[in-house]
């Protein structure tokens, strides 16, 4: 089976919730090393952040149950992102403008290693 997550935020959205929140509260969402990377570049600060989001929300979507956001991490590498969740790393791709963020992940039987996700009945 192909697991396929895909999400779309609103940079405005990250930029109202970052406004709102703050860094604190934000934490409850993202990892501190999600908000380093995001907090590192003001004027790239909410393009960042609703990538982020829109990763955490495509994995559970893929995922097929729900999942505590704080437990879902994007790491960023040299080359692509990856999604760090429950020891095991999964592929991800992150796109932005200045008004919108994507991310798709999508994992099968041939990635080894990879658990597969709970079966919902």
């Amino acid at each position: 089976m192909v697991h396929v997550g895909i999400d779309l935020v609103e940079v405005a959205r990250a930029r109202r919730l970052a406004q709102r929140f703050g860094r604190r509260k934000l934490s409850r969402i993202f990892t501190q090393r999600e908000l380093d990377y995001a907090y590192s570049s003001l004027r790239m600060r909410d393009q960042r952040l609703a990538a982020r989001l829109a990763a955490k929300e495509a994995f559970i979507k893929a995922w097929g149950a729900p999942i505590p956001m704080r437990s879902i991490e994007v790491v960023p590498r040299d080359g692509p992102p990856v999604i760090h969740y429950a020891g095991q790393e999964y592929p991800l791709s992150l796109s932005h403008t200045r008004e919108i963020a994507v991310a798709v992940t999508v994992w099968g039987p041939t990635d080894e290693g990879l658990p597969p996700p709970p079966l919902i009945r």
